[in-house]
Formats: structure tokens, C-alpha cells, sequence
């Protein structure tokens, strides 16, 4: 689906399923914001993406700070000339270790709160402004299958749940400027996020996905990106304030 000329800012698009959305808006003729704390890893996506004659650029960015999150969202505007698409895919994962909720610390909750809930709002926030001034936009927020429900990592869940709420009020109160709100629910994906959680031991993961999902094969970051495409394109014009699960069956399997 082409998307020629339109602005994209990614979240935490420096690895990950983040990259790989980055990589696959500029494929389709978007110009990209990675906006990442990973700078040196941001740099190697940019280049990633420049040496295929297409226009991205990197900014480092705290989702959960208002000034850092307006300031990324004029600069984007400034270097390509508007804001279409953003993407919130930046979130607190890999650095979670599960266990009983006991176990989680008031800062690590916190934190945990203000980079995968305050983080999509602020940015959602900040691009509105201009996503008006060129008659509408996209926006997708990432969320988890873990949302519906999942033990040990309370907090991670809580704010993956919050996520799905927020899209719902988001879209309701955006649907007149013709900003569209939307969500992605992957399943375990052969991130290397994911493998931090796994303890690095992605073969037990994909063992475990084989066992657990109708689609018996370990989910790709790739395998993300035509959810994502749909959703931003003029295809998805008329969707608005849903989640879409992309876990090849494991929720539906229950």
C-alpha cells in the first residue's frame, strides 16, 4: 500500500517491531521520525533506510516527558513538512522481569506507567496539532495480547490494558478532525526484547509458540508490518478505535 509523501513518526523504532515498522513506512514511500532513547541504535536504522534512497531521520526522545515529546513533533514537521502517521510503539518490556506483584517496586510501577501509558498520550498529544493542519492522520498505538491477561508482570499488563482504553477515548474524541485511532495486539514476536525476557533462549520460544497458537510458528517483527500498513493507509479509512490481535491464534485458542 502506498503512502507516498506522507510523515511518519515511530516510537521506539530502532529495534525491534519498531524497526521493522520504520522500515516498512519508508519502503511504502513514507518519510520516517525514529524517535528512540537507543541512539546508537537509531543511527543504524537510519542509515538502514537512507541507503535505500529513502528519507528517514533519528531523535532522541523520552515519550514520558511533555517538552521532549512536543519538541520531537516540531521537529518532524520541520524536517519533512507535516505529521501523518505516528506510530507509539515505545514502551518499558525487556527491562521487566516477571514474578508476584509484590515483588514490583513503586518506581519500577511508575516508570512502567509513564513510558507505556503517559508516553502514547503525550505524543498523541503532540502531533495532533499538525495531523489537523493536513486534514486528518493515523494513529496506532502498540498494545499486547498480555492486556487481556497475563501473570507476572502486573504492571505491564495494567499499562497494555490502559493502551486499549485510551485508543477507544482517543478515537471517539479525534474522529471528527479525521484522525483515526487504532491499535496492534502482537503475540510473542522473536524480538530482541522478547529474547531478553526469554533469558535468550528464543527456541524455547518458538517451542512454546508451536504449542500455543493455531499458527504454529514463532512470530517475526515483519510479521507485524502489514497490520500496520492497513491501518495507516486510505484502505482502513473507515477504522477507528479498534484492536487488532496479531498473535497467530493464541487468544482465540484462550
Amino acid at each position: 500500500m502506498s503512502i507516498a509523501g506522507k510523515v511518519a513518526i515511530v516510537t521506539g523504532g530502532s529495534r525491534g517491531i519498531g524497526r521493522a515498522y520504520a522500515e516498512a513506512l519508508a519502503d511504502a514511500g513514507a518519510a520516517v521520525m525514529i524517535a528512540d532513547l537507543l541512539e546508537a541504535e537509531g543511527a543504524k536504522a537510519v542509515e538502514a533506510i537512507r541507503a535505500k534512497g529513502q528519507k528517514a531521520a533519528f531523535r532522541k526522545v523520552d515519550v514520558a516527558n511533555l517538552e521532549a515529546t512536543e519538541a520531537m513533533a516540531q521537529a518532524t514537521a520541520d524536517e519533512f513538512g507535516g505529521i501523518d502517521i505516528l506510530v507509539n510503539n515505545a514502551a518499558m518490556f525487556a527491562s521487566l522481569k516477571g514474578g508476584p506483584m509484590s515483588d514490583i517496586s513503586v518506581e519500577r510501577w511508575d516508570r512502567t506507567m509513564a513510558v507505556n501509558i503517559r508516553g502514547p498520550w503525550l505524543c498523541t498529544r503532540a502531533v495532533v496539532p499538525f495531523m489537523r493542519q493536513r486534514g486528518g492522520g493515523a494513529i496506532v498505538n502498540q498494545t499486547s495480547i498480555s492486556a487481556f491477561g497475563m501473570a507476572g508482570m502486573l504492571d505491564y499488563t495494567s499499562s497494555k490494558a490502559a493502551v486499549i482504553g485510551m485508543t477507544k477515548s482517543a478515537a471517539s474524541e479525534l474522529g471528527r478532525d479525521n484522525i483515526r485511532v487504532n491499535a496492534i495486539a502482537p503475540g510473542g514476536t522473536a524480538t530482541e526484547g522478547f529474547s531478553e525476557i526469554m533469558g535468550g533462549n528464543l527456541d524455547a520460544a518458538e517451542q512454546r509458540a508451536k504449542a500455543t497458537q493455531l499458527i504454529a510458528a514463532q512470530i517475526q517483527p515483519e510479521d507485524m508490518t502489514g497490520t500496520l500498513m492497513l491501518l495507516v493507509s486510505d484502505g482502513a479509512r473507515f477504522i477507528t478505535g479498534q484492536t487488532i490481535v496479531v498473535d497467530g491464534g493464541k487468544y482465540f485458542l484462550g
